[in-house]
Formats: structure tokens, sequence, C-alpha cells
């Protein structure tokens, strides 16, 4: 009787851990006004921090996918949380901004990677068939979009009322707390996965290598996508915080409402991915692409505190597909690579996301600070975005009946 509920509990496992890590980077966003003032930097290289912690998290999916399967996942884990708790402890001693790249760039990028992407898909797709996998991984990885919903209104009360410093000094404590749990659960059954599906996976073999995987299409489509849809996102993501400010909106309304995209995002997540799995991959992958590009085109209407529907239109349409494509990925690669080298694999495809994240923040900052606005940088945005749909409606129309 356990036994059924065990796969669901491994999914709260990489939710909760995710919530930790992830999500705690993720609310960087309402931390930029105060870094700005706190180090008296401009937008684009405080903006750089929260990119360096992408690219550092998306490069080191070959080092975190050869730890799992060198080590295990009690290494893997352990490593990841240690690193997070570490980093924002340091940040919150910070005395120059290149403390922040070292801290919240390298310690949290990292840590934050290490038990998210590679985690969750190497793991869930030990327990999981196929029609329901996709739906698993889509609520492990909606832990970024909860967490943003308890972070970022979190993150700003204590901001104001006591400091940045102080807030990443409580989030450390937070991600501190998972450690002892990690160091006692019992890896060895948890990585020899549901009877069924190990016998199923038995058969299939080893699954294809590192060299066979980068010598195909499919590989590449789904780097590429990682890579474009992090560019989208994360050119705009950074800086919500500061345009809504800009555009006159109060700070604590803003912040709630970008909390309230929040809780869209694992809505999002779930939804498209069961659309998916129901025999849809390409649509859904396809549609949560078209609400992204319109949520930008909504945010690009907030003009003053008066737009209060273009504001909602974007948290609807951004925020409700803003995560969608990591779990479409995710489950494509697991269903086409899982095997003894699928930690490498998946690693290597999550560069991707990495270079994408550190390119689309840059830039982004970047844009601001050489036009004086916002129209360059939701332009920039919208081009990723499309090719990003050209690319993953490719593979997910390809593998539209996968059944393996």
């Amino acid at each position: 009787m356990m036994s059924r509920f065990v796969p669901w509990l491994l999914v709260a496992l990489c939710f909760v851990l995710g919530v930790a890590s992830r999500s705690i980077g993720d609310a960087f966003p309402v931390f930029v006004p105060a870094l700005e003032h706190g180090f008296n930097a401009s937008r684009s290289p405080v903006t750089v921090i929260y990119s360096f912690a992408l690219l550092v998290g998306g490069i080191s999916g070959p080092v975190n996918g050869w730890i799992l399967d060198r080590f295990g996942l009690r290494v893997l884990t352990v490593t990841g949380m240690l690193l997070v708790a570490l980093g924002l402890l340091a940040a919150s001693y910070a005395t120059a901004l290149w403390h922040l790249y070292v801290t919240l760039g390298v310690m949290l990028g990292f840590g934050g990677a290490a038990v998210s992407g590679v985690l969750s898909a190497s793991l869930l797709g030990r327990w999981f068939p196929t029609r329901r996998l996709g739906v698993a991984l889509a609520v492990a990885w909606s832990a970024s979009g909860v967490g943003t919903m308890l972070m970022i209104p979190l993150a700003q009360y204590m901001i104001a009322t006591e400091g940045w410093r102080h807030a990443y000094l409580v989030f450390a404590v937070v991600s501190a707390v998972f450690i002892p749990l990690l160091l006692v659960l019992p890896w060895r059954r948890i990585a020899s996965g549901a009877p069924g599906l190990v016998r199923q996976h038995a058969e299939a073999g080893a699954g294809p290598t590192v060299g066979e995987a980068v010598r195909d299409w499919p590989f590449w489509a789904l780097t590429f996508s990682f890579g474009f849809t992090s560019v989208g996102i994360f050119s705009i993501v950074p800086q919500a915080m500061s345009y809504l400010l800009e555009r006159g909106l109060e700070g604590g309304y803003a912040a709630r409402a970008l909390a309230v995209s929040g809780v869209l995002t694992p809505l999002g997540m779930v939804g498209f991915s069961w659309l998916a799995d129901r025999g849809g991959r390409k649509i859904a992958a396809l549609l949560a692409y078209g609400c992204s590009i319109l949520g930008v085109g909504a945010l690009a209407l907030v003009q003053g505190p008066g737009d209060v529907f273009w504001l909602w239109a974007y948290v609807l349409l951004f925020g409700g597909s803003q995560g969608s494509r990591g779990p479409m990925i995710s489950t494509l690669a697991t269903l086409r690579y899982r095997g003894a080298h699928f930690g490498r694999i998946y690693g290597l495809i999550g560069i991707g996301m990495g270079l994408g994240g550190f390119f689309g923040a840059w830039v982004g900052g970047l844009l601001h600070d050489l036009t004086g606005g916002y129209a360059a940088v939701m332009v920039f945005s919208v081009c990723a975005l499309a090719l990003a749909a050209a690319s993953l409606g490719s593979e997910a129309g390809a593998r539209e009946r996968l059944s393996r």
C-alpha cells in the first residue's frame, strides 16, 4: 500500500528542495532596487548577478549529471543544499558587488541546479510511467512558481523592514534545515525505482551514450529550446519589479501582482503538461509560447498606475506560462535518453538553459542602460520566444506519440 504513495512523496521531496533553493534565487528581482542603492550601482551590473547564477546553473549541468551517475542521489542533493545555504549566508555579509557574483552566482547557481532539473528528471523518471511523467515533473518544477509566490512578498517585507542582508540570512537558515533530512533518507531504495519500470528500462538497454545523443538533431532541438526560452524569459523577469515601480505602481502592490504570477506558474506547468501527456505535445508547446509572447505585449501597455487591466493580463498570460516549457523539455529528454548516461546527457541539454538565462538577463539589463527604456528589451524577448517555439515545436511534434 505504501508503495503507491512513494512516487508522489518523491515529487513532494523534489518540490520542497526546489522551494528551498531555486525559488529563493528567483526572488532576486525584488532585491534589485535595494542592491542598486546599497552598492551605488547601475542596473546592468546588478542584473548580471542573476544572469551569472543562471549561467553557472546551466553549465554546471554536466558536472551535476556526472555526480549523479557516479556518486548517486545522496551526494548530489547534500552537496546542492549545502552550497545553497552557504552561498546565501555569505551573501548576507557581502561588502562588494563581486562578492555577490561568487555567492549568489556561483554557489547558489550551482547548488540550485543540483537539486532541480537533473535531480527531478532522473529521480521521477524511475518512478512514473510515460503517461504520468509529464504531470509529475510539472509538479516538481512548479516549486519555483510556488516559491515565488511565497518568497517575493516575504523578501519584499524583510527588505523594507530589516534590509536585504537580513533577508538573505533568513533564507540561508531555511535552506540549511533540509540538509540533515537528506543525509538520512534511504537513497539506495529510492534510486532503485518502481519495480515494473526497472524491468522495462532494463529490457530497453542502457540507453543512448553521450556521443550518440549529441550527433542527432533532437538533442540540439531540446538544448535550443531551453536556451531561447531562457533568453526570452530572463530578459524580462529580473527587471519586471523595477519596470512597474518606474511606471508609478506602489511597491507592495507590484510585489503582490508578481507573487500572483507565482500562483499561476505551477497551475500553468501542470495544465500544459497534462495537455502534452494526453497527446498534444506540440500544441501545448506552441500555446505556452503564444501566451508568453502576448504577456510581454500586455506588460508593454502598462504605462501608469491606472493600467491595472494590462498588468493583470501580463500576470495571467506570462505568469501562467512562464515555467511550462521546463517540464515539457525535461519530459521529452527523459523519454528519449533515460538510461545509464541520462544524467550527463540531461546536464548537457541544461547548458542551454544556463547560457540562455545568462545572455538574456545580461542583454536585457544592457539594453535598458543603453536605451534608457524597455521597448528594446521587450522586442528582444519576443524574438527569442518565437525561436524557442519553433525549436521545441519541431521535437514535440516528432515525439507526439512517444510511448516508451
